[in-house]
């Protein structure tokens, strides 16, 4: 080797890692036409070094070798690669088996640990795939599977043992498309299952998740959800001791939804109701702490007008009142008085709230028991679409769950601190 290549050669030693039983042989530079140039670095094991078998640990003789390269982090501005001929052993017990070399990555074999470590810290970034193949000259495939095996080795080793309030919700993989449901624990704010669906199904392969990672679902003391029937079923089987409870943030929009139906409909009575309604449907939509002054004024001054919208505005905040009870008798007592002003009002998109309403009572009141919402699955399934609009969707469900987990899971990834050597 030339001094150059010498000085590579102890720089390469000393960042794979290699040890006593590995050394660099060579390095050279090659030109590539039309592309990145190229850092070919060989390596080999130490003369009389002892090799084992993956498999049982057993000292063997070598059997053969078969070259093998590795894409590694880029040095010098060079797309670098590293070369071996990778010994296997003869093992009595398990065959020929492949020796493992220190510098790979766990299943992503066209890759060495410090560039898959890269490639995860990118993706954690807020790169997309796509992008991190276009600046690192790699297929989607080869990264999508470093990404995937990473995401599954901290999956292996996460601890759910100590979850025991749950919450849920849907979101479409890609617009109109099938959903997929993401269960989080609401103590530890972290995502602890992905599963494809959202009906009773979804809730059994949660289960599986929380008992393979140690957890229990019967000991899940409370689950937060929408007022859809999909996962009622699946809680009450596999969940038992859980009390559901309906989601507030749900329970607001189904009244910031029939509010907003009332105001259309009105709006279509008359010109007049028309023109007094025009650019007016965040006054009633939103909180009237969000208001600007002016919009405040205007609302006011509407109220005047004995607007159907108005009302149905005022069963909204009504209902938001009641969620500053203090206790669930005080609640229980004002959700039945508003319950019985929708369901005799002539509002005809309050009339299905009122029913949706009492008929999941039980699951709306439990919220005083609990005091528990989904308002952090909300944030986090903000996050959700922003991976999914960064993507433009995902077709491959596997991919879209590594990368919910690799943001959400909170997972030890096990990324080393010194990933490059620029």
């Amino acid at each position: 080797m030339n001094t150059q290549a010498a000085m590579l050669a102890a720089l390469f030693e000393k960042s794979l890692n290699l040890g006593p039983e590995w050394k660099v042989v060579d390095a050279e530079f090659r030109e590539v036409a039309g592309g990145k140039d190229e850092l070919h670095v060989f390596v080999e094991r130490a003369t009389g070094s002892a090799m084992f078998c993956t498999a049982c640990g057993g000292m063997h003789g070598v059997y053969d070798t078969r070259e093998r390269e590795w894409r590694h982090l880029d040095i010098w501005q060079y797309r670098t690669i590293v070369h071996c001929k990778v010994p296997r052993v003869g093992c009595p017990i398990h065959g020929v088996v492949t020796v493992r070399v220190p510098w790979e990555a766990d299943d992503a074999k066209h890759f060495t640990a410090l560039f898959a470590a890269q490639v995860v810290v990118m993706a954690l970034s807020g790169l997309t795939v796509s992008a991190i193949g276009e600046l690192l000259g790699e297929t989607d495939t080869r990264l999508w599977r470093a990404i995937r095996a990473c995401v599954a080795r901290a999956c292996a080793h996460a601890d759910y043992s100590d979850v025991r309030a749950v919450g849920v919700d849907e979101t479409a993989k890609k617009r109109g498309h099938d959903y997929l449901s993401a269960f989080v624990d609401l103590d530890a704010r972290r995502v602890v299952s992905v599963q494809e669906g959202r009906d009773a199904g979804t809730v059994a392969g949660f289960a599986d998740d929380l008992a393979a990672h140690g957890g229990d679902a019967e000991a899940v003391e409370a689950v937060t959800c929408d007022l859809s029937p999909s996962f009622a079923s699946g809680i009450a089987v596999h969940m038992p001791q859980a009390a559901r409870i309906a989601d507030r943030f749900h329970v607001i929009q189904l009244f910031t939804k029939a509010v907003d139906k009332v105001r259309a409909a009105e709006a279509r009575e008359s010109e007049g109701k028309r023109d007094l309604l025009k650019r007016t449907r965040w006054l009633w939509l939103k909180n009237e702490a969000n208001l600007k002054a002016s919009q405040l004024s205007r609302k006011r001054e509407l109220a005047k007008e004995n607007l159907k919208t108005g009302r149905a505005c005022a069963m909204k905040e009504a209902m938001q009142r009641i969620y500053e009870c203090t206790s669930r008798a005080e609640a229980a007592e004002a959700l039945d008085a508003l319950t019985s002003w929708m369901a005799h009002s002539n509002l005809a998109p309050m009339k299905p709230v009122a029913k949706t309403i009492a008929k999941n009572r039980e699951e709306i009141l439990a919220y005083f028991d609990h005091r528990r919402t989904n308002s952090i699955l909300e944030g986090l399934n903000s996050v959700i679409q922003s991976v999914k609009r960064a993507a433009r969707g995902y077709r491959n469900f596997e991919n879209f769950k590594a990368m919910i987990f690799l943001h959400l899971g909170k997972l030890s990834l096990g990324i080393p601190e010194r990933y490059g050597t620029h």
